[in-house]
């Protein structure tokens, strides 16, 4: 599958508002120079991280795009939330390696669930390189089948591009399926690479 071609910057990509949503951009620290140590440390091309509001409601957007040669898919798994956010206190609750997307025709997206001080967070992300989604392991980690299908096709070098594709919601998703203006983000990020953004015809979640 081929990933979309690059001709804007990431927030072009994604509507500042949808169906009654509104949207506000946040920087990646919580000051200037976190922020810098954040890219450094990333060493991302572009990043996006953008919360979307509907009433009591939100869910977050993280992007994360690396052109081809600019990192290797080991160095980019080293800064998944199953290594960053237990660094930073997070506990781990749930983790589903193959959570189907409902009514998308996507790769299945990893699937986590975590609390900090009473607060819990329900977490999707993919990882995609040269246009293939990796596979991790109940660890957090590569699968070894997923890292040497990548060395036998690409050697050490591993130049392909890359994106990371992170979803978080504080209330869950399964409110948000159905819901118009989710389901419109979804389809935009689709074609950045967790796959078609096709919808399944006919599809509903049940409440």
């Amino acid at each position: 599958k081929a990933i979309v071609a690059r001709s804007a910057s990431l927030d072009l990509y994604l509507p500042a508002q949808t169906s009654g949503w509104k949207s506000e951009d946040h920087a990646l620290g919580e000051t200037e120079n976190l922020s810098a140590m954040v890219k450094t440390t990333l060493n991302y091309d572009e990043a996006l991280l953008r919360t979307y509001r509907k009433g009591s409601r939100e869910f977050t957007v993280y992007i994360a795009y690396w052109a081809a040669g600019k990192m290797s898919s080991r160095e980019v798994a080293y800064h998944t939330p199953d290594i960053c956010w237990p660094a930073a206190g997070w506990e781990r609750l749930q983790s589903n390696e193959a959570y189907p997307v409902p009514g998308f025709k996507f790769a299945p997206a990893q699937y986590r669930e975590f609390v900090l001080s009473g607060q819990h967070v329900q977490v999707l992300f993919w990882h995609t390189y040269d246009g293939r989604t990796i596979a991790y392991d109940p660890n957090g980690r590569p699968s070894r089948a997923s890292m040497l299908t990548d060395l036998m096709s690409r050697g050490l070098a591993q130049k392909g591009e890359q994106y990371f594709i992170r979803i978080t919601s504080p209330h869950g998703f399964n409110d948000l399926w159905n819901d118009e203006g989710f389901r419109e983000v979804m389809e935009l990020i689709g074609p950045l690479g967790p796959g078609l953004s096709t919808r399944l015809e006919g599809f509903e979640l049940s409440q």
